[in-house]
């Protein structure tokens, strides 16, 4: 099976100079977990997600999560957030975004998605313009 007929026609995705209020808004508001970053003209230059938010805002965060005597603090990362927010989403977006094409096919796509640890890929034209996403879910569900 070819990632057409798997994708998701979405091309819900966050300009680069958008601030990272704005993509929290969206991502809140479509629930999901990340997007495609995209320039003026539709291409894909990267991809952000709420890890890369509360990576931006507390460095080392969830490396620290994963000591026993390291208590979270909430207060913390609302205070970095408000600090942070009005920064563009490319000062923190992934820049070596892996991307696919409509034509690859679905146990590519899904090595690629588990090898790397991604939950969403986004699907690019010839040109590098987002065409939509494909998400582990749908990969799961192909290969059943």
């Amino acid at each position: 099976m070819r990632v057409k007929d798997i994708m998701t026609r979405d091309l819900t995705a966050v300009r680069e100079n958008q601030s990272l209020k704005a993509l929290i808004f969206l991502l809140e508001k479509s629930e999901l977990s990340g997007v495609p970053v995209i320039d003026k003209r539709g291409t894909v230059v990267g991809f952000i997600s709420e890890r890369d938010v509360i990576s931006a805002a507390l460095p080392n965060y969830f490396e620290m999560l994963r000591t026993a005597s390291y208590l979270p603090d909430i207060n913390q990362l609302s205070r970095r957030l408000e600090e942070i927010k009005g920064d563009p989403v490319s000062k923190y977006m992934v820049e070596d975004v892996i991307t696919v094409d409509e034509d690859e096919e679905d146990i590519h796509v899904a090595d690629l998605i588990i090898r790397n640890e991604l939950n969403r890929v986004p699907v690019v034209d010839e040109d590098g313009m987002l065409t939509g996403i494909v998400q582990r879910i749908d990969l799961l569900g192909a290969l059943l």
